[in-house]
């Protein structure tokens, strides 16, 4: 990009900004790293709620929040709005986002579960081997995090797995990598798609690799339309916090962390996934720019 005074403005090259995401994404990990070394000790171990909810909060703001901020700080003098996060979301696009996760969960159930049952050719099935006992690694994980005692242990739980982790991964994926592509020539679609499959990919779950991508795409989406980082950062922690909050009361939550309500009982679709499948088509077609469309961008270039 070149500035009034013909001079080549480096804070607007999206490549530039991509490193400085990137780098500090990556100095950043290593540094978490060390962390965790020191906090597996105190805490008696990787296996237990309290070493597992500290470790999902230190890499939220570490890993997530302060590479998206710095990206940010370096791309503008105003981070919070070039990152989308001064402008407030409207009570219609929360209330939108609510009626929006209600349509579309039973039609997300049957993905998750057709994603779940994927099988790979006999030739491709050491592929297969790998990818799952990453998916049982993680099933392991969600079990370690879901582990708490009470309704207090809930909502702390809610606080990290819904609330910061939908903050932090929106901050970063939305805010930061969309943001970059958005201002570049990509243009906003598909800036929202490569978004979406770079947070699908970064969670290393080929087993709830498609959900996650819709999802993605779908929160990309809500901050195209909106203009402001809040929107999905409400639609993500719903949907994680929806998570703890049916494995605490009915059970079922699943590894994906996508969803566990056992809508699907086979791998026949039911009318009910069908059912909702159309009624989202439909909601976000008659009803998108009521709910969600702001006309006029709030976002710093």
């Amino acid at each position: 990009m070149i500035a009034n005074d013909g001079k080549v403005n480096l804070r607007g090259n999206a490549g530039l900004r991509l490193m400085v995401l990137f780098g500090a994404f990556s100095v950043c990990f290593l540094v978490l790293g060390g962390i965790l070394l020191g906090l597996s000790a105190a805490c008696g171990g990787d296996q237990n709620h309290t070493y597992m909810m500290l470790t999902s909060a230190l890499q939220c703001l570490i890993v997530f929040c302060l590479p998206a901020w710095l990206c940010a700080r370096y791309s503008s003098d105003s981070p919070g709005g070039w990152l989308g996060l001064s402008t407030s979301p409207s009570l219609k696009g929360i209330i939108g986002v609510i009626l929006l996760f209600v349509l579309a969960l039973p039609a997300l159930n049957q993905v998750i579960y057709w994603n779940e049952n994927i099988h790979f050719p006999e030739w491709a099935s050491g592929i297969e081997k790998s990818f799952r006992d990453m998916e049982d690694q993680a099933a392991t994980m969600t079990k370690v995090a879901l582990d708490y005692q009470g309704i207090w242990g809930m909502l702390a739980t809610v606080g990290v797995v819904g609330v910061l982790t939908g903050f932090s991964e929106e901050m970063f994926f939305r805010g930061a990598l969309q943001g970059i592509m958005s201002r570049s020539r990509i243009g906003n679609t598909a800036s929202i798609w490569i978004g979406a499959v770079v947070f699908t990919t970064m969670h290393f779950q080929f087993f709830g690799f498609v959900p996650r991508l819709l999802m993605g795409a779908m929160f990309g989406y809500l901050f195209n339309w909106s203009r402001t980082l809040w929107l999905p950062i409400f639609a993500h922690a719903l949907n994680n916090s929806v998570v703890v909050v049916s494995n605490h009361f009915i059970g079922g939550a699943d590894s994906d962390g996508v969803n566990g309500l056992g809508i699907v009982e086979n791998g026949e679709i039911p009318w009910a996934a069908l059912a909702s499948l159309m009624a989202t088509a439909i909601f976000l077609y008659r009803f998108r720019k009521y709910f969600f469309i702001k006309t006029k961008s709030a976002i710093d270039s």
